[in-house]
């Protein structure tokens, strides 16, 4: 796809790493279409994500990336294929199942999703032979990498550490900055920080959605306790080179308490939380509450002494997805009892508001 944000309709063409090369997929009609949009001044369909949130003035995704690499978009050729920037996941292996997650990006939901949704969704261990090789016959004049997952020192390690090598070989790591999206589960070994010494820079992105029990609602069934010991471990390591971030994922579960996560990485010293809309599925926006307990959000969130929160809660005021809140109530029941959890014990605070219509 364009990008991983990118909303791909039904009708679209399909592409898949295990049957198309990078090639097949740069030379698509489907890219070119969407390259003649954008030349055309429209916003492509499958980017309404980015629409969405810049409209509510949020920075999205493309005005992130264009912020940091505008001076290698500003000298490209459209009609050129060569990737500068790409995220790749080397599979969907994963240790958690993160509620607004699914099968697409964690192994571990298979089953729950099947049993639930009674929709069958495989588990993509690794990339096929011979993809390194290809995706770096595309990316002469790679800049950027994106590595998120499934959980990213899980899947696919002999395949990411593979691409690595090779540009460390052809001198190109010096110019290449990788970012990786991990749930900072998993503390990665040596061989990791070895590899990583010879790139520009390495932004490990820790994404989290919660703090304490509303973290380990979320990010079933990972550990606080094991999330506050690798964070810490992580804050050792910041330098020039090495980067931290956070990412958190808003959600109609999480919404009330952005002021709460904000001063937690304020406390423990981590930098400001990137925060992207759970879009899909459409039954976890945070829009999704009725109006009357929005308007009650809105306000709580009102109060926060963090602007980029007051940002969030304009946003929530002008959107509405409260069709889809039975069918959140729903979702949510038979996920507890999978899970043997209890919303109403762990988001009190909005709990109370399930029976509002």
């Amino acid at each position: 796809m364009p990008c991983c944000k990118f909303q791909a309709a039904p009708t679209d063409q399909a592409f898949n790493i295990q049957k198309n090369t990078v090639a097949e997929y740069l030379e698509s009609a489907f890219v070119t279409e969407i390259k003649q949009e954008f030349k055309q001044g429209n916003w492509p369909t499958g980017c309404e994500r980015c629409r969405i949130e810049e409209e509510h003035a949020i920075k999205s995704k493309r005005n992130l990336d264009f912020d940091r690499w505008h001076e290698h978009y500003d000298k490209v050729d459209i009609e050129q294929a060569s990737i500068l920037t790409a995220s790749v996941a080397f599979g969907n292996t994963c240790n958690s199942k993160c509620i607004t997650c699914g099968p697409r990006s964690s192994s571990r939901w298979q089953k729950e999703y099947n049993d639930i949704y009674k929709i069958d969704v495989a588990h993509v261990k690794f990339y096929k032979k011979g993809f390194v090789e290809d995706f770096v016959s595309q990316a002469p004049g790679l800049v950027h990498i994106d590595i998120p997952g499934g959980e990213p020192f899980l899947s696919g390690v002999q395949e990411q550490q593979s691409m690595l090598q090779h540009y460390i070989a052809t001198a190109q790591a010096a110019n290449i900055t990788l970012h990786y999206t991990t749930n900072a589960s998993i503390w990665p070994d040596d061989s990791w920080w070895d590899l990583w010494s010879h790139f520009a820079e390495v932004d490990l992105q820790l994404s989290i959605d919660g703090v304490g029990k509303r973290y380990e609602y979320i990010r079933y069934p990972l550990q606080w306790s094991m999330l506050e010991t690798n964070v810490n471990k992580y804050l050792t390591k910041q330098s020039v080179q090495f980067r931290l971030s956070i990412s958190h994922t808003v959600s109609a579960y999480n919404i009330y308490y952005l002021d709460e996560f904000f001063t937690w990485c304020c406390t423990v010293g981590l930098p400001v939380p990137w925060l992207g809309l759970a879009h899909h599925p459409a039954h976890m926006r945070p829009s999704v509450w009725p109006e009357s307990v929005r308007n009650h959000i809105v306000e709580h969130l009102m109060s926060s002494s963090y602007q980029e929160v007051h940002e969030w809660a304009r946003m929530l005021q002008k959107q509405n997805s409260s069709d889809q809140f039975t069918k959140f109530k729903t979702y949510l029941a038979q996920h507890d009892q999978y899970r043997g959890l209890s919303f109403a014990e762990t988001f009190k605070e909005l709990a109370e508001f399930l029976n509002d219509k």
